[in-house]
């Protein structure tokens, strides 16, 4: 069976190790090269012509969605995003991509994404991911606006850790620990904030699905843990 020429792209030494030993041991790659920037890899991916990208997302001196608009006329091929972002934050990939890799990943989930590159028969889409990316308040500079009646209260999405609904208004607790209290109901607060990224979980609590750290779920009850040891009850009511 004829070999996916393969390269790696990622700016942290350890972990590229790491890529390249499952890559060496996986019988389905050739592994043609590395880059531990976006600018060699875009060199390198223009001068080997891979078939299969494995691509970080956050690379010292671009991102890895810089490093596609510099491909997105001319890769034709795979690619496989590796990343420590939350899996909620990257799971909008999935269909455009053909697969993502969260740090720590172990050799058993490796394979599992290169065997779904041998079985998909269509390329990624880059001009789709890029979409995305320009649509997710997560990935773009965008901030997220909250209205106070005259007052607007701007916030990058990854500062809102949860939301708690307090009478007639709604208290936002950030990742830094500190509070702002906003006179806005939970309700209006779900209807104005992105749903890609912020759940109503109960009555009385919105979080923001990237910092989800673990769920814990048995017949009676369903938690969901944040970051920063906040520990939440999730309601069967909200799906």
């Amino acid at each position: 069976m004829k070999k996916i020429k393969t390269v790696i792209i990622e700016d942290e030494k350890v972990a590229l190790r790491r890529h390249m030993k499952f890559a060496e041991e996986n019988g389905n790659l050739e592994l043609v090269g590395v880059a531990e920037s976006g600018k060699k890899a875009l060199d390198l991916i223009t001068k080997k012509r891979p078939q299969l990208i494995l691509l970080d997302i956050e690379l010292k001196d671009m991102t890895a969605f810089e490093v596609l608009s510099g491909l997105k006329n001319t890769f034709e091929g795979q690619i496989i995003f590796i990343t420590a972002y939350n899996e909620y934050a990257v799971k909008a990939f999935e269909l455009a991509a053909t697969d993502y890799l969260l740090k720590p990943y172990d050799k058993s989930r490796f394979d599992q994404a290169i065997q779904r590159a041998v079985e998909k028969e269509q390329y990624s889409n880059i001009h789709a991911i890029l979409n995305l990316v320009k649509s997710s308040p997560y990935f773009s500079n965008k901030k997220i606006e909250i209205n106070e009646g005259a007052v607007k209260h701007l916030f990058q999405a990854d500062e809102i850790l949860w939301i708690e609904a307090d009478g007639y208004y709604s208290k936002i607790h950030k990742v830094d620990s500190s509070e702002i209290l906003v006179r806005n109901t939970l309700k209006d607060m779900e209807s104005n904030l992105p749903d890609s990224i912020f759940k109503r979980i109960n009555r009385s609590s919105i979080i923001n699905t990237n910092h989800i750290i673990k769920e814990s779920q048995n017949i009676k009850q369903h938690h969901i843990f944040l970051q920063g040891d906040v520990k939440l009850k999730k309601s069967l009511a909200f799906k």
